[in-house]
Parts: C-alpha cells; sequence; structure tokens
C-alpha cells in the first residue's frame, strides 16, 4: 500500500483470506463496512476543520504560529498514519494545525508574490479532478508495477528534499533555488498528484474487500495528507516560476 495511513486496515492480526488471496481484517456480523459516501463525508469533515483553523488564523493575524503548527502537524500525522487504532481525535487535530501552519505559509508567500495562494488553491482543486478523472476513466491503471516504481520516487525525491534541506542550512540556498529548481518542483507536484491516484486506488479497495466502517477515517486522513502535500508543491512551483520572471 503506498499510503501509511491505510496500511494499517490492511495489516491485522485478526484476518482472513478473501477473493484472490486478498487479507481482510476479520468482520464480525453486523458490523458496518467502509462505504465511499462515508470516504467523503469525513474527508469533507477534516477539511472543514482545516479552513476554519486557516481562517481564524488569518482573521486574528496569527500567523506566527505557522512554525510551531508545522511541527505539530507533523507529530501528530506520524502518529495518526502509524497508530493500530484509528484515532479520529487526532486526525481533527491535525486538520487544524495544518491550517494554522497552510495559512500562515500562504500568507508569507503572498506577501511577495500576490495572488499566488488563490493560484495554488485554483491549480491543487483542478489537479485533483484530473487526477480522479484519469483514474476513474483507467487512463492510469494502479499496477503493483505502478505502485513499485511511485515507492521508489517517492524514497528518490524524500531524498533529494533531505539533501537540499542540508545543503540550504549549510549554504544558505537549497537545490530548489537553482537555476533547474523548477524541474524539481515539478516532479514534486507530479509524485503528488500520482500519489493521489494510489489513495483512490487503496480506497476503491478498502470497499471492495469489505474493511469496517472506521477505517473511512484513515482513509479520509490519507486524502487529506496527499492534498496538502500537492498544495505544498504547487505553491513551491510557483514560487519558483514567479521568481525567475
Amino acid at each position: 500500500m503506498a499510503n501509511p495511513v491505510l496500511t494499517r486496515a490492511f495489516a491485522r492480526q485478526d484476518q482472513t483470506f478473501g477473493p484472490a488471496g486478498v487479507e481482510i481484517p476479520h468482520v464480525s456480523a453486523g458490523t458496518e463496512k467502509m462505504t465511499m459516501d462515508g470516504v467523503v463525508s469525513r474527508t469533507l469533515a477534516l477539511f472543514g476543520v482545516l479552513l476554519v483553523a486557516a481562517a481564524l488564523t488569518i482573521t486574528t493575524n496569527m500567523v506566527i504560529l505557522a512554525l510551531p503548527a508545522m511541527l505539530v502537524a507533523l507529530g501528530l500525522g506520524l502518529w495518526a498514519s502509524f497508530s493500530k487504532k484509528v484515532r479520529p481525535g487526532v486526525m481533527f487535530g491535525y486538520a487544524a494545525a495544518e491550517g494554522v501552519f497552510l495559512s500562515g505559509l500562504t500568507v508569507l508567500f503572498n506577501m511577495i508574490y500576490p495572488g499566488i495562494g488563490v493560484q495554488a488553491v485554483l491549480a491543487t482543486t483542478a489537479t485533483a479532478g484530473v487526477m480522479f478523472l484519469a483514474y476513474r476513466s483507467r487512463a492510469i491503471r494502479v499496477t503493483p508495477k505502478f505502485r513499485q516504481m511511485m515507492m521508489f520516487a517517492l524514497l528518490g525525491y524524500l531524498a533529494f528534499s533531505v539533501v537540499s534541506l542540508v545543503i540550504g542550512m549549510i549554504t544558505g540556498t537549497s537545490l530548489f533555488s537553482s537555476e533547474f529548481g523548477w524541474i524539481a518542483a515539478l516532479i514534486g507536484v507530479g509524485l503528488s498528484a500520482f500519489t493521489l491516484v494510489l489513495d483512490f486506488a487503496d480506497i476503491e479497495e478498502g470497499i471492495g474487500i469489505g474493511l469496517p466502517a472506521q477505517e473511512e477515517w484513515r482513509a479520509a486522513f490519507g486524502l487529506m495528507v496527499s492534498l496538502v502535500w500537492m498544495y505544498t508543491e504547487i505553491l513551491r512551483l510557483l514560487a519558483i516560476l514567479r521568481g525567475n520572471d
């Protein structure tokens, strides 16, 4: 599974085997099962908290909290992703922290490049919509080989980002600030978009094998993580492109 959030749903100790040898969690009779409507409603709930937190941060002029909020979001995100128990409260906390962080980050970028926040939101929405349509029309097929390629690509991009961060701390200039930084940022946008496709596939598979309804929270949280990542990558790409004008 590409999404660590949904990985937990497929890694229970009490499992049986379904069609094609797929391991599925044991679900007792009468237990509600995961549905698309449930995933959508929980995703909207999480994003509602994120948007409210972002609005409050901007209206109260508390964008200075962006950095500590980022650290809080990182901690809560790891907790929610790797916890054996589904934790909606932690996920809502993550959404609120991300709202504070993203609003502060967007305000900062908007001061340098006016209007870039709106551009990033529109680009993220459009990209997510295109990837969903591509997945639903089967223009993009999620195969085991595709998942493996994505895993290596994500690890490579993570390594590049860490090296860029270290170089930036030492020299004051990251690799994203180089002449070809826009290419690296574009790759980041592409990877985040294809990660969203993997999320769609994981959700469809989870519904198909009958995961319990509580796993809707993991699915919704996974979508949020991917969309937040996509937004930050698009924001960075737009900043680089506008900075080169």
